[in-house]
């Protein structure tokens, strides 16, 4: 009767106890996750802070246009006139 309850001990033990390695690795691939959102968290950051300044870009593009052409209206103007 007490060697039945030693392995079944023995079994509970093997089975619930991590071996060193499988823990070791366990940490670094949650270190690998976390470090890794934070790389993926930047980035997102850096795409969202481009996209913006590639509207306000095409924006001062437009307005930079609209003068050139009233620019170019104004001279025409002078020159025909």
């Amino acid at each position: 009767m007490f060697k039945k309850l030693k392995e079944w001990c023995e079994f509970k033990k093997e089975k619930s106890m991590p071996t060193t390695t499988d823990s070791k690795n366990v940490k670094n691939l949650k270190s690998q996750v976390a470090a890794q959102k934070e790389q993926l968290n930047a980035l997102l950051l850096r795409v969202s802070s481009l996209s913006d300044k590639i509207v306000t870009m095409q924006d001062e593009i437009n307005n930079f246009k609209t003068h050139v052409a009233s620019d170019v209206k104004y001279l025409t103007e002078r020159v025909d006139g």
